[in-house]
């Protein structure tokens, strides 16, 4: 699908030199319009510093995927006045993320994908190029590794809760653990062998929200495995207000829509198995049909009897807390970056998780059947 449209539509240029033959890993970050962005010279310093530290093993390739503002510019214009030593890639017309990325793996030679976004940092990137883990080249059966993503460079209330959610989601790693999945490898922290990548972006349908749990599925789909990898880090820089976390959630809960649509096959498929992806799949269908439906459970009970609304926020409650407390016994090592907030958290944890998904899943789902019903009426036009 992907590999269609990259051919028809796609091209890169390198503004520059381009990378050479003799790196081990590439790292490719893209990025679209970040000159609005108020660090962008500081996030320039630093992939041009990480290409310095890797310059014998690792290439950074910063991509820009059709800006239509002054951010190229400003890319080639730092690295001729500052010597940068990351490599620029030039993607037109805009290639939704994916498409980007897609050509610029078919541009370069590296064994090793390493893939982030323009706001993460990456650490221990370095035990990965240097060959100590070993068994990534040499199992066959292994697609890449995901890395340890933490929320970095906040505060306030709306970034504690982040860090105990991406603390609870790793936790469900370890569930994965023996059948060597995962839902979903983040695209700001993940890494792939070339060959492999190519072979899941030929299947990629090019859609941008959810394009790394659609890769990762297809990388599954073809009999590869994953392993999530501690050791490195990726220190991300997540929305800061509730507003814009909402509008980050619509985005990612679209995409899990869309990528559900498109493998539905396979994920009922994993649903009748009882594999690891087939049960957490039918958990979130549980949770987000509840979800969805709290707010009509609470007007229909509170018209039945106050005594039996109090009775169902208890336990609604008691079942979230007790569930979520028991995640983070099965791994306290998750959650030690804010260990001292753990206790606070955990308590208003639950009110807030349910706000947000109320409110992200009810947008996705309009944006989705809005799609959907345009999409008819352009058929029945026609």
């Amino acid at each position: 699908m992907l590999r269609h449209l990259i051919n028809r539509q796609t091209k890169l240029t390198w503004m520059g030199p381009s990378p050479g033959e003799s790196k081990k890993a590439a790292l490719l970050i893209p990025q679209y319009n970040e000159g609005r962005n108020n660090n962008f010279e500081r996030r320039l310093e630093y992939f041009d510093d990480l290409a310095r530290l890797h310059w014998d093993r690792m290439d950074v390739i910063l991509i820009d995927d059709g800006s239509t503002d002054d951010s190229l510019q400003r890319l080639v214009d730092y690295r001729e006045k500052q010597g940068g030593a990351f490599f620029i890639a030039s993607v037109t017309p805009n290639g939704n993320k994916v498409g980007a990325l897609f050509i610029s793996a078919v541009s370069v030679i590296h064994e090793i994908i390493i893939l982030s976004d323009f706001d993460t940092d990456l650490a221990g990137i370095d035990e990965l190029i240097s060959g100590k883990f070993g068994d990534f080249m040499e199992d066959t059966s292994l697609m890449g590794y995901y890395f340890r993503m933490l929320p970095h460079e906040g505060s306030g209330l709306v970034f504690f809760f982040q860090q105990l959610e991406y603390s609870l989601q790793r936790v469900l790693y370890k569930f994965h653990q023996n059948e060597r999945s995962v839902r979903v490898m983040p695209g700001a922290g993940s890494c792939y062998k070339r060959e492999i990548l190519l072979s899941i972006y030929d299947q990629h349908s090019g859609l941008r929200n959810g394009e790394d749990r659609e890769a990762t599925l297809i990388g599954l789909k073809l009999g590869y495995k994953t392993t999530y990898q501690n050791k490195i880090l990726a220190l991300t820089r997540p929305p800061l207000s509730f507003r814009s976390l909402v509008k980050q959630r619509v985005r990612w809960n679209l995409g899990y829509l869309e990528t559900f649509t498109k493998e539905s096959a396979y994920y009922f498929r994993e649903m009748g198995r009882f594999s690891r992806i087939g049960i957490l799949t039918m958990i979130d269908v549980a949770i987000i049909s509840f979800v969805l439906l709290f707010p009509f459970l609470t007007i229909l009970i509170a018209v039945i009897s106050l005594r039996q609304l109090l009775i169902f926020f208890a336990s609604s409650y008691i079942v979230t807390f007790i569930w979520y407390l028991n995640l983070l016994f099965i791994s306290p090592e998750e959650s030690e970056e804010f260990k001292e907030k753990r206790v606070v958290l955990m308590f208003l944890y639950p009110f807030f998780k349910i706000t947000l998904d109320f409110l992200a899943w009810s947008a996705a789902i309009y944006k989705m059947m809005r799609r959907s019903f345009k999409q008819s009426s352009l058929w029945t036009t026609e």
